[in-house]
């Protein structure tokens, strides 16, 4: 899926108030680290990193994990395409509805694709297959799985590989990284993204942590300088001021039920429960897509259509909280659409 994302703006001529289609933390980049990238453009008259060794380094000190315990990518989804690559040909099921990518991936390396529904899934559920993809918290529901009952459901399946993708763990209380229980999880990859919360998709930069000898299988695929001085140089950085890019995740939810709760209130919508600081809502009169183009064309602000999302219906629409005053035009906007 090239187009059909999120952050779309790119394809519409139009002015964009507020972007509630991108799963970002609406804090934008630090100026900090603007000041700082912008003294580090001379660099990239050289190449980087071609493993980007320095900077994976600093991050298994960071997170307390042994030496080459941590692959750095060009953002999470070259570490999803790097794994189907490294397991091609493998049998995968997908918990879902979730991110298309994965299924692109496993579709590519010509994997055999089961689905199951994230409401089916619980720390007991048995899996055939030789891996899983699981998205915690789950785009596009906001659904978590707690760390614990994670945990028990991967050691009840010894024999297949979990890929867990925590782009989004940093904005639940719901449940927490499994970075730390690695070392007695050898079955497990999980993929991290660094561009959600530090609020840089732009630069692309993301890691794989997981048990060496399970890490070697898919840094064996990598190609040389993936990762661009840049986005290095950024992961230095947040590495070097790790509270400048904490989320300040109770404002951040607080604000997300205020959005959630003003939008459940109008009959005209079903809006999903969430963990996190996204949710999905179905409108009831017309489809998502009509509903996006209206709010973008009459009121410039943009949605996701996520009825694309394999599971979900026409009428599926995804959005992520905004600044506050940007929340209460989108609330407003769609009283009118209930009224057209």
């Amino acid at each position: 899926m090239i187009r059909g994302h999120g952050d779309d703006r790119y394809q519409f001529d139009l002015p964009v108030k507020a972007d509630f289609s991108s799963n970002v933390w609406y804090a934008g980049m630090r100026k900090e680290l603007k000041a700082y990238l912008a003294e580090q453009i001379g660099e990239v008259d050289h190449y980087p990193d071609p493993g980007a060794a320095g900077l994976q380094q600093k991050l298994e000190r960071s997170l307390d994990l042994p030496a080459d315990a941590v692959l750095v990518t060009n953002g999470g989804t070259e570490a999803i395409y790097l794994v189907a690559q490294a397991f091609a040909g493998a049998t995968v099921t997908i918990v879902e509805p979730t991110f298309a990518e994965y299924e692109d991936a496993c579709k590519l390396y010509r994997h055999q694709i089961q689905y199951l529904s994230w409401e089916k899934l619980n720390s007991e559920t048995a899996f055939s297959t030789d891996m899983v993809f699981i998205c915690n918290p789950n785009n596009p529901t906001g659904q978590a799985i707690d760390e614990h009952s994670l945990e028990r459901l991967i050691n009840h399946n010894k024999h297949t590989v979990f890929i867990v993708d925590e782009a989004y763990i940093q904005f639940t209380h719901h449940t927490t990284s499994l970075i730390p229980l690695l070392k007695r999880l050898p079955n497990v990859l999980v993929l991290r993204s660094l561009t959600k919360s530090c609020c840089i998709p732009g630069l692309r930069l993301g890691y794989i942590a997981g048990r060496k000898q399970l890490l070697e299988r898919v840094r064996a695929f990598r190609m040389p300088w993936s990762v661009n001085t840049l986005a290095l140089a950024a992961g230095d950085y947040i590495l070097a001021h790790p509270t400048a890019f904490e989320v300040k995740r109770e404002t951040l939810l607080e604000e997300t039920y205020q959005l959630w709760e003003g939008i459940r209130k109008m009959p005209e919508f079903k809006v999903m429960p969430t963990h996190t600081h996204y949710f999905l809502f179905e409108t009831l009169t017309g489809t998502a897509e009509a509903l996006k183009m209206w709010l973008l064309e009459q009121h410039g602000l943009l949605i996701r259509d996520a009825s694309n999302f394999y599971g979900l219906g026409p009428g599926h629409c995804r959005v992520a909280c905004q600044k506050p005053e940007h929340n209460k035009l989108l609330i407003a906007a769609l009283r009118k659409w209930t009224l057209s």
